[in-house]
């Protein structure tokens, strides 16, 4: 667990001072984000989103956690997947209204990440409830 939020808490430093930089340096467009608002969005989950989830995979929390989720069994997935769908609605939903509302800033960033990282890890420690859950029902 320590290694996941060492991950992270480095992934939020190096991020706050990649932005910085180019706002404070106007070298960042905003007239380009504003105006091409979904390709600004699939830029940033590209180059910040995905390789933040690949390097929090080869930890071993999400490595146990996975590996509690595939030994689930069939009747105990369903009830999870119902979970993780109100989680993800939850997170996506915030995210978008921050968005549309706010405008592009450092706060606004962090906080969008903040959501997604934070859904991640429901996600995960969801697998490890569900396991325990079924554990408790065997014995």
């Amino acid at each position: 667990m320590k290694q996941l939020f060492a991950i992270i808490a480095y992934y939020m430093f190096g991020y706050l001072i990649f932005w910085t930089i180019l706002h404070e340096t106007n070298l960042f467009p905003t007239i380009w984000v504003e105006q091409n608002f979904s390709i600004a969005i699939y830029i940033w989950i590209f180059f910040f989103i995905i390789p933040l989830i690949l390097i929090t995979l080869g930890t071993e929390y999400i490595k146990n956690s996975i590996s509690d989720f595939k030994s689930l069994n069939t009747e105990t997935k369903w009830p999870l997947y119902i979970l993780l769908f109100g989680v993800w609605d939850l997170m996506i939903g915030f995210a978008f209204l921050l968005f549309l509302y706010f405008e592009i800033s450092h706060v606004t960033m962090i906080i969008a990440n903040a959501l997604f990282i934070s859904g991640a890890y429901l996600t995960f420690l969801s697998f490890k409830v569900a396991k325990k859950l079924q554990l408790s029902r065997k014995n």
